[in-house]
């Protein structure tokens, strides 16, 4: 029997230690006035969509080609991130998971993204987005510590990106692929300390204001953390910003309170009705599914990050909250 219980002691450990799968991140700088990235990113385009769970996001820095009307769009903060990898002053370039590819590597080769696919990591990110006016938009990331970590601080980055946009370039290219929009937070790195134990976790709001040149629809977060030295820890996409951004104004200023909280949650600045609360851990488990006007019994749940999801007439919205 002991030996059963040591077992049992074992895995639980194990379980609640575990390390989670890294995702892949890939950042690629172009330029609408680049030839020579015209006629490299269709091949790096057909290769990395080979690998639909890589990340990715589309820089457009002022170097070499000032006048490419994505770069006006955003170009300090585009400029940024280019310097922030010491990449400025030419493209095509890539930087995947942390690291610069050489200029001269075969963008069409699938060992660009096979060599650092599989591995894992100590941290957990979901990210979540949502309007929260007709102008304004805002990111939820949680960072979950899901296995032993040397790592006190950590860096966290997130960008504003645009899944699909048609354009007709001056180089020839007519369709760009996660075009950066912005940044989450101005300063490149943003040091954030790391969550301390196992199990604990960290959780960042970040306000924006949503462009008028933005296609909600197909507009999204990615953020990811990495170390000292820019090496990708992890990496996460929300959802797209169009299913909150277009909602009546009641639903966008719904507020959950307190947050932390202890026994009940409080749905403040919706009608009065009866609304659908799903409540599901980080892995997506439903642990709550019942009806309630404004209060949530959250008594039964233990300390940590969950999440709901409130649903009834004209309302689909989902929050990030903390049992203490």
């Amino acid at each position: 029997m002991k030996t059963i219980l040591t077992a049992i002691a074992i895995l639980a450990t194990w379980a609640t230690q575990a390390q989670v799968t890294r995702r892949v991140i890939a950042e690629h700088f172009t330029n609408s006035y680049c030839s020579v990235c015209a006629s490299r990113n269709p091949g790096f385009f057909t290769n990395l969509h080979n690998y639909p769970n890589v990340l990715h996001i589309a820089y457009y820095p002022s170097s070499p080609y000032a006048a490419c009307p994505l770069n006006q769009h955003n170009k300090p903060e585009a400029d940024a991130r280019t310097n922030y990898y010491g990449v400025y002053g030419g493209t095509p370039r890539l930087v995947i998971e942390g690291a610069v590819i050489s200029a001269s590597a075969s963008y069409t080769d699938p060992s660009l993204f096979t060599s650092v696919l599989g591995q894992t990591s100590a941290f957990a990110l979901t990210v979540s987005i949502s309007a929260t006016s007709a102008t304004t938009g805002s990111v939820t990331t949680v960072v979950k510590k899901v296995a032993s970590s040397t790592l006190t601080n950590v860096n966290i980055y997130g960008a504003i990106v645009e899944d699909t946009l048609f354009f007709n370039a001056a180089n020839g290219e007519n369709v760009h692929y996660n075009v950066f929009r912005k940044s989450l937070w101005p300063t490149l790195p943003y040091s954030i300390t790391a969550p301390a134990a196992v199990g604990d976790s960290v959780i960042l709001t970040q306000s924006f204001t949503i462009h008028s040149a933005w296609n909600v629809a197909r507009t999204s977060a990615v953020v990811m953390l990495q170390d000292a030295g820019k090496a990708v820890l992890q990496a996460e996409k929300s959802g797209r910003l169009a299913s909150t951004a277009n909602v009546p104004l009641h639903q966008k200023c719904a507020t959950i309170f307190p947050n932390p909280a202890s026994n009940t949650l409080l749905v403040q600045d919706l009608p009065m009705g009866l609304y659908r609360a799903i409540v599901t851990d980080i892995a997506g488990k439903k642990v709550i599914d019942t009806y309630i006007s404004h209060t949530l019994d959250i008594a039964s749940l233990g300390s940590g990050t969950w999440y709901l999801r409130l649903s009834g007439p004209d309302t689909d919205r989902s929050f990030v909250f903390v049992k203490e």
